[in-house]
């Protein structure tokens, strides 16, 4: 959210799908990293077509406004890409049970997050199946209202059972369930490490000034790039040259 510069847009963008690639796991999660993906270029056109709609309202279009319009919606899409990335390589329930207990209700809005997509995708498959069976188009306009109802209705009882599941397991009155704490490799301090430098390069230049975090529009200007920023951007991409936790076993 600190750029938009295209230059490091493409090589986080391009980091992140280094991972999915390298641990993606099957199943709807697999299927909700295209869906995310489909967000991001939805959420570009959109945010350009705003700037389009301009005359409408009496407003000049100009190159730079256009071209802020496009970085911005470059952005949100890089940043969509790279949360269907961690939500399609990610265990929602691992995410749950290496949790802290002082973090325990954050990270269970969190797993309660990732797990959204690939829930949602799993019951329209499902939903979409049994209108074949029954002889129903799926794909016509005018069966959508029968798609959204039954993924709604079954959303809304999920939603039930994990709550009376989560009374039943004392949530939020001092009480956890203990699980087996996972060790900690060469692999996972790797990832730490590598991603506090990542942090600390990006936000020091941020404070600076330095690299070209955001493109000049007045005038518009060809962007200039830091090879440091560069190098922390793709190494983002690190995880998916370390062997997963299944893996490495």
């Amino acid at each position: 959210m600190s750029t938009t510069n295209p230059f490091y847009l493409i090589v986080i963008g391009a980091a992140a799908w280094l991972v999915y690639a390298a641990h993606r796991r099957p199943g709807p999660q697999l299927r909700s990293f295209r869906i995310f993906i489909w967000f991001g270029a939805i959420a570009m056109a959109a945010r350009t077509a705003l700037v389009l709609l301009n005359p409408v309202l009496h407003i000049a279009i100009t190159t730079s406004s256009v071209v802020v319009a496009l970085l911005e919606g470059a952005r949100i899409a890089v940043l969509l890409c790279v949360f269907g990335t961690f939500n399609s390589v990610s265990d929602p329930y691992d995410l749950l049970r290496l949790s802290p207990r002082r973090l325990y209700e954050p990270v269970l809005a969190a797993g309660l997050a990732l797990s959204l997509a690939p829930r949602t995708i799993a019951t329209v498959a499902e939903v979409r199946e049994a209108q074949r069976v029954r002889g129903a188009n799926a794909a016509r306009w005018r069966a959508l209202p029968a798609l959204v109802v039954p993924v709604l209705e079954t959303g809304m009882e999920e939603a039930v059972a994990l709550a009376e599941s989560m009374d039943a397991r004392g949530h939020g009155r001092g009480r956890r369930t203990s699980y087996r704490v996972s060790s900690w490799d060469l692999g996972s301090g790797t990832m730490v490490i590598a991603s506090l430098l990542v942090l600390g390069t990006i936000a020091w230049s941020a404070a600076t000034g330095r690299g070209d975090l955001s493109v000049a529009m007045s005038p518009l200007q060809w962007p200039g790039v830091s090879p440091v920023l560069v190098t922390a951007s793709a190494a983002i991409a690190i995880p998916a040259f370390l062997p997963g936790r299944e893996e490495g076993r």
